[in-house]
């Protein structure tokens, strides 16, 4: 089974991919019409955000079987076109769901609590105590808009 990798991802994908028997071949930098070009050549294609995958590119594909989106949405492809081709989707959607949950809470506490602000100032020699005094979480209510993978690691 041959798949094409249009978007550099962790090495370990590319080592157990050839550990299994794939032929994997890179493509970085090709134009989405050089890729529509060949595409009907490859099983399968990885791919992260580098290019819409539309109706004329699946068509162009005749011999794909899967496409693997390296990251948590598929936004970027016709998934219903795809899907009524037969071509299997497959995602990761939980690959750093902790890591954006940690991180928009840190974001949360550095603007409750003006750490930026602050931080410029001391840095410039002002110590504005009182002005940047900061807000507690504790008896607020945080929104989340969305509950999938990311909102739930937040949460």
């Amino acid at each position: 089974m041959k798949i094409l990798h249009l978007d550099a991802n962790h090495p370990l994908l590319l080592n157990q991919l050839n550990d299994l028997g794939f032929t994997n071949h890179i493509d970085y930098t090709s134009s989405k019409a050089e890729i529509e070009s060949k595409i009907a050549d490859y099983d399968g294609f990885i791919i992260r955000s580098r290019f819409s995958i539309d109706k004329p590119f699946l068509d162009a594909a005749k011999n794909l079987k899967f496409i693997g989106r390296v990251g948590a949405g598929l936004e970027n492809i016709d998934c219903d076109y795809a899907i009524k081709k037969g071509i299997y989707l497959i995602s990761a959607p939980e690959g750093n769901r902790n890591a954006v949950g940690e991180h928009t809470l840190g974001m949360l506490l550095s603007l409750f609590n003006k750490l930026n602000k602050a931080d410029k100032e001391v840095r410039n020699g002002k110590w504005l105590r009182e002005e940047n005094r900061g807000l507690e979480l504790d008896g607020k209510t945080i929104g989340l808009i969305g509950y999938g993978n990311m909102g739930k690691a937040f949460a």
